[in-house]
């Protein structure tokens, strides 16, 4: 029984040689997303992983799902359209300086994703879990849409279900919030990830302590049974490491 991963690939451009963005005359590239670095880190670990996007059918489409599919994660359903490939540019830290991400995202495969899109049911014919993560529903409202649709159909087949809140400041530009976008969708998650920031952003669920929160957390969303997951800041701490993890 595969593990499925759902979420966007995009190809990252980062500058040599602890070089800034506007220093560079060339750029590394390589190829990630956050579902797709945990479908390959769990293929790496022995365990059944698949992977499900929407992407271009042309050549850079077409390289980064090959680059999911050399780690033995199953890329057999991810489906292709859209006009573009996703992109971000990834400016690493050095020194006292952070790092700085740049995404140019906009018309890209998972961003024009609707419902209908992918047969689901097919997908998830031999799937035991469904993972994914705030990132997509951030895209666009069809992509949140279409986000919807897989959970329903997920959850009405009794598959399992997790999602690492993942929030990313420089997305949901669409005119929604994250709190208006967010809790229909965790309504059907068996397994959140996501630190006490997060809970508030999304959700607006402010405690002192990891008790409260995961007791709060269980309230709202009744699937979600605290007694069941690990201590919060370790399992976020795991979320991060699996989901940013380049392969």
């Amino acid at each position: 029984m595969q593990i499925v991963c759902f979420g966007e690939i995009m190809l990252r451009l980062s500058p040599p040689d602890g070089l800034r963005l506007i220093q560079a005359p060339v750029f590394d590239a390589t190829y990630g997303g956050s579902e797709a670095n945990v479908a390959v880190n769990l293929a790496q670990w022995g365990l059944p992983a698949a992977y499900v996007t929407r992407a271009p059918g042309h050549e850079p489409g077409r390289a980064a799902l090959g680059a999911v599919a050399r780690y033995g994660v199953d890329t057999r359903h991810c489906v292709r359209g859209g006009e573009r490939l996703g992109i971000y540019f990834l400016e690493t830290g050095a020194g006292l300086r952070g790092s700085k991400v740049l995404y140019d995202r906009q018309g890209s495969g998972m961003a024009t994703l609707a419902p209908g899109m992918i047969d689901w049911r097919r997908v998830l014919a031999n799937a035991s879990w469904l993972h994914w993560s705030g990132i997509t529903p951030a895209l666009s409202q069809t992509a949140a849409a279409a986000t919807q649709e897989a959970l329903a159909i997920a959850s009405e087949l009794g598959i399992r279900i997790s999602c690492d809140l993942n929030y990313r400041d420089k997305l949901w530009q669409y005119g929604k919030t994250p709190a208006q976008v967010m809790p229909q969708l965790i309504d059907f998650a068996d397994v959140v990830l996501g630190d006490a920031s997060s809970f508030d952003l999304y959700f607006g669920i402010r405690e002192k302590n990891d008790a409260a929160l995961l007791k709060n957390v269980a309230s709202r969303f009744p699937r979600v049974e605290p007694h069941r997951h690990v201590e919060p800041a370790r399992a976020f701490g795991l979320a991060q490491y699996l989901s940013r993890h380049p392969f």
